[in-house]
């Protein structure tokens, strides 16, 4: 089958893969929509910076001090404490499954992303998390000597959560497409295992003898069927009507 033949199959079943198409997007929308076990998932993010005597190092000395305390905060400890100042229904095992922390690089900062059902849920744990973290490692330091201390803050900036499962606006059109090169693959699937003789370049093909003219189909033939029908249904209507009832045979 030949990249034209392929072409032409495909436009003469463009409906197909239409349809084929909708079905997979609308499929994929129920599913996001409706579906009992796609539980959404929103994160919510913030900043905390580091000042001190990171200040005077350079990059390497930045990034071997920043994963150390972003390593701090994943602790069970902060997360009970957490949980005993917002009284929420998460034990503190899942949250801190739940719970990402990592360096920033070239900024001296560590960000703490908190993922949650509930996208309100999930601002207050960044906050308070890293409002837990960075009070408890600020009065460790407070011992040490001023020039060694690393001082932690949060940022104020949003923490708005954002929806990160599922992504509508992605997994629709992406359904509608993968429906679609299903539908065509099985579409030039079917027209490849065809062998039937359809036009005048396949009895070159399929039969390897030349061809002598083509007969083309008339119209008349495509409408001599319903014509002659229609005949017989006047006929059969005009004998019954020429026919007397029985009631008025009697009569007579």
């Amino acid at each position: 089958m030949t990249a034209t033949e392929a072409l032409r199959a495909l436009r003469e079943r463009w409906w197909v893969l239409l349809v084929a198409a909708l079905l997979a997007a609308t499929v994929a929308y129920a599913y996001v929509k409706w579906a009992p076990w796609v539980q959404p998932r929103w994160r919510s993010s913030v900043l905390m910076q580091a000042t001190g005597r990171l200040d005077y190092g350079n990059f390497l000395a930045l990034e071997k001090e920043l994963r150390p305390l972003a390593e701090q905060v994943l602790q069970l400890g902060i997360m009970r404490e957490v949980d005993q100042n917002l009284h929420t229904d998460l034990s503190p095992e899942l949250m801190l499954e739940h719970t990402r922390a990592e360096p920033v690089q070239d900024s001296g900062q560590v960000r703490l992303d908190v993922e949650d059902s509930d996208p309100r849920r999930a601002e207050q744990l960044t906050l308070e998390i890293a409002d837990v973290y960075t009070r408890k490692h600020n009065a460790a330091e407070q011992g040490k000597l001023r020039e060694e201390r690393v001082i932690l803050s949060t940022l104020d900036r949003p923490n708005q959560a954002i929806l990160i499962w599922p992504q509508t606006r992605i997994l629709v059109p992406a359904a509608g497409v993968l429906g679609l090169a299903v539908a065509g693959l099985v579409v030039l699937g079917l027209v490849y295992l065809d062998d039937s003789i359809r036009t005048p370049t396949d009895v070159g093909r399929y039969l390897e003898l030349p061809l002598l003219g083509v007969i083309p189909r008339s119209r008349s033939q495509a409408t001599g069927t319903s014509t002659a029908a229609s005949r017989r249904t006047d006929v059969r209507s005009r004998s019954e009507a020429d026919v007397p009832s029985t009631s008025t045979a009697a009569r007579i």
